[in-house]
């Protein structure tokens, strides 16, 4: 009786031990958590309205940094996973705010067979290209809460076919698209890539430069007809399917960048290298972003310029592995094939009467390029007219 006595104690006391352990390790792991946690709401400049939503968004940044494990793990190393600006979210959180919920399939202008087999994509003119390097690609934007990859992949594709054409790389506006292209687009709510370029193509809009019609990433009214500057339009484009392909992908590329829908979910914690294991289904596609160029060899890549701001990624970019269709890449390919410059009505008609007035009397002229600039001042027209005399 005695003995089992003594075993009862030896077992409730190696209990009490582990208890005391596990509440010990407990604790550091929550001060560790906390710690990093506290170094997040730092370096993303976080700020929550009260203690119940930080309380709350410390107990989701304790789930992220378990799945950044988990990811580790699965990977073992293909992809650098870690704390982003978007821990703090859950995935349906962070799908509803950066990702679209329009749906981005639709038919297409141009399509490859899904039957064909797939090539080698060795088969590509050259090993590596980045349009970075060409000076065609204007700087990484930030969408913030606003889901307009949509029209930001559309906006970056004609920038960079318009400065290979013209040699001049210009930043044109994406607010215009989020207003004005209406139909299955929504603004910030979401829209589809391929109907933004068949809008404007189809209507000969004129796509005006980002100073003529400010991005605020904001629903608001379209105004163009407050805009009496230049810009540039669409005149042909495609939208291929190569998802079984990838050479294809590869041979425009060499020509130009592309924009691509595909499936961003598993983006929320990348922070680097080579992004494979990726969903690479239809019914995934939720995000729109620019190719900019690839590279091949052991581990070829392609280089997406994504929408989240420098923070995300390599500075704002995301490499995706190639050959494998990862993340749905192929699915939707948009390529704009030419663009050319437009002027505005209103632009075209002052110009006009200025040449009119100069050639029937240029005292006369003059006199009412000064009313006009009085009443007018700093416009293009006046400061145009003053450098000419």
């Amino acid at each position: 009786m005695l003995a089992v006595t003594n075993v009862l104690k030896a077992s409730l006391l190696v209990t009490c031990v582990v208890l005391i352990l596990f509440f010990i390790m407990s604790i550091k792991q929550f001060n560790r958590d906390q710690e990093k946690f506290e170094k997040f709401i730092k370096k993303y400049n976080k700020s929550y309205v009260n203690g119940t939503e930080h309380g709350l968004r410390f107990k989701q940044f304790k789930e992220s940094l378990k799945t950044i494990q988990l990811l580790r793990q699965s990977c073992n190393g293909c992809t650098n996973y870690g704390i982003t600006e978007f821990s703090d979210l859950s995935p349906d959180e962070f799908t509803k705010i950066y990702l679209n919920s329009i749906t981005l399939r639709t038919p297409h202008t141009g399509t490859f067979s899904m039957a064909r087999s797939k090539r080698s994509i060795t088969t590509a003119t050259l090993s590596s290209i980045d349009w970075r390097d060409k000076n065609v690609v204007t700087p990484v934007r930030n969408q913030k809460n606003c889901g307009a990859c949509w029209a930001i992949s559309v906006i970056e594709l004609i920038e960079s076919v318009y400065a290979i054409k013209t040699g001049s790389l210009q930043t044109f506006s994406v607010q215009e698209m989020l207003d004005c292209s209406g139909g299955i687009n929504q603004g910030c709510t979401g829209g589809s890539s391929v109907f933004l370029l068949l809008w404007l193509m189809e209507n000969n809009i004129t796509v005006f430069r980002e100073e003529n019609y400010p991005t605020v990433y904001k629903d608001q009214m379209c105004t163009l007809d407050k805009t009496f500057d230049k810009g540039v339009k669409v005149k042909s484009f495609l939208t291929l399917n190569l998802m079984d392909r990838e050479d294809l992908l590869l041979s425009y590329l060499s020509k130009s960048p592309v924009s691509v829908a595909l499936n961003a979910l598993p983006w929320q914690f990348y922070v680097g290298g080579v992004l494979s294991q990726c969903d690479n289904s239809m019914t995934s596609l939720n995000h729109a972003a620019e190719i900019i160029g690839y590279k091949l060899g052991e581990n070829p890549y392609y280089i997406l310029k994504n929408s989240w701001g420098t923070n995300f990624g390599n500075d704002g970019y995301i490499y995706v592995a190639i050959g494998n269709n990862e993340c749905g890449i192929g699915w939707e390919v948009d390529v704009v094939t030419n663009v050319f410059t437009s002027w505005s009505t209103k632009y075209i008609l002052y110009w006009i009467i200025y040449c009119t007035l100069l050639l029937i009397n240029s005292k006369l002229f003059l006199f009412i390029v000064r009313v006009y600039d009085f009443i007018f001042p700093h416009t293009m027209v006046s400061i145009g007219i003053r450098r000419s005399y």
